[in-house]
């Protein structure tokens, strides 16, 4: 078998008992063996695993960007209804005669608070906690 050609290289101290105990927690028998795979896969990476690694990014980012595009969509939409049940409300709900203004928003108070701990309990993310802190409100 053809003796192998010698390469040294000198590390500072530091660096030599990092470069150790990766190739003991990666399973290398030596930091030589190490070394000689981190060379091997660093030479073997070409030009065009950076086109590659280009054609992903800009992938994600397309997908990324048709995803926001259609939340935008839906919150336009539920925006509109929004928009539209109000002024239904607004349009067809008389208001009370002052007389029983105040009844009448101490009663809205307590439906809308029933409201939002419904809303609080149907929904199942991180906004859960945000409604409950509505409904905690003086």
């Amino acid at each position: 078998m053809p003796k192998k050609p010698r390469f040294e290289l000198r590390l500072p101290q530091d660096q030599m008992l990092l470069m150790k105990r990766a190739a003991k927690s990666r399973g290398f028998r030596s930091a030589n063996a190490y070394s000689q795979s981190v060379l091997t896969r660093d030479l073997r990476g070409s030009p065009d695993d950076e086109l590659n690694r280009d054609a992903i990014v800009a992938a994600s980012i397309d997908r990324l960007s048709k995803e926001i595009r259609t939340l935008h969509t839906a919150h336009q939409a539920l925006f509109s209804l929004t928009d539209s049940l109000t002024r239904l409300l607004l349009t067809c709900i008389p208001e009370p005669p002052p007389q029983a203004l105040e009844q009448a928003k101490r009663q809205a108070k307590v439906r809308y608070d029933r409201f939002l701990l419904s809303v609080a309990q149907n929904m199942t993310s991180d906004t859960r906690a945000t409604l409950a802190d509505l409904t905690d409100r003086e």
